[in-house]
């Protein structure tokens, strides 16, 4: 695993024997690689598939201080190298969008398509409001199961929660599987806020697919418009489901990148 002036990077691999292009998936807040897990596999029967730990998350070294996005862009390219992909086809998701847009505005020869999911060129109101209160009840010593237990609702759909396929996501995992720091969560959060890539969108001339969910509170169509409108030649999807519509439909959100991807194979 590549080492930077502020520790270790972690990813995961998977490939298949005749894959000749990469992917490189990005997480977003609170998560690491194995938010990839199904979609790594999927993907892996095409091409050679990297899920990252970014920094401050998973087996990654942890935040040594402030960071921003822009960091964690810087964090990719590492890992690109070490793995030896000179560019990859890159899915964003959530704050892992946000990392893939500055990749593809910093670093354009690295990424050959592009793919942003859940996301945004900066927070609207409404989830600002709202991280920040979370935010200010994690900094007054909340435990990390209070914090999922006021998170799970916003990242589903109403229909998906009414349904018995949301009761594994509804409550904390036990097993310690969510072992992300107060201070790695609340710094990748502060990172999360201060981007502001709607300036920048123009300048991305990657082939662009925006994928939003229906019903997702966090990330809403809009804000993949937003994305869409900025981003010349975006082709945009809405999927149903909330902000995790990766999970609540899952077919769906494989079928988009498999056909955007196997679509512009050269």
């Amino acid at each position: 695993m590549p080492h930077t002036p502020c520790g270790q990077l972690h990813w995961t691999e998977a490939t298949c024997d005749t894959a000749t292009q990469t992917v490189v998936l990005l997480h977003g807040l609170g998560g690491d690689a194995g938010f990839w897990a199904n979609e790594q596999q999927a993907l892996a029967r095409h091409f050679r598939v990297l899920a990252l730990d970014m920094r401050g998350s998973g087996r990654s070294a942890a935040c040594s201080g402030p960071l921003s996005i822009e960091d964690l862009a810087a964090d990719v390219v590492t890992v690109l190298d070490a793995a030896g992909v000179e560019s990859a086809h890159v899915v964003g998701f959530s704050m892992g969008g946000l990392v893939a847009q500055a990749l593809a505005v910093t670093f354009p020869q690295r990424v050959s398509r592009l793919v942003l999911a859940a996301t945004f060129a900066t927070t609207n109101v409404q989830a600002r409001h709202f991280l920040k209160a979370v935010a200010s009840v994690y900094r007054n010593d909340a435990s990390a199961r209070l914090m999922y237990d006021l998170i799970v609702p916003w990242l589903f759909s109403l229909p998906f929660l009414s349904d018995e396929r949301a009761a594994p996501f509804l409550s904390y995992p036990e097993d310690g599987a969510d072992d992300q720091s107060r201070e790695d969560w609340l710094c990748l959060l502060d990172a999360d806020l201060a981007f502001d890539g709607r300036d920048r969108l123009a300048s991305i001339r990657t082939p662009t697919l925006v994928l939003a969910g229906a019903d997702d509170a966090l990330a809403p169509p809009s804000d993949a418009e937003q994305l869409a409108r900025g981003i010349e030649g975006a082709v945009l999807r809405v999927i149903p489901g909330g902000h995790l519509f990766n999970i609540e439909s899952a077919d769906a959100f494989e079928r988009e990148l498999l056909g955007f991807f196997q679509a512009h194979t050269d």
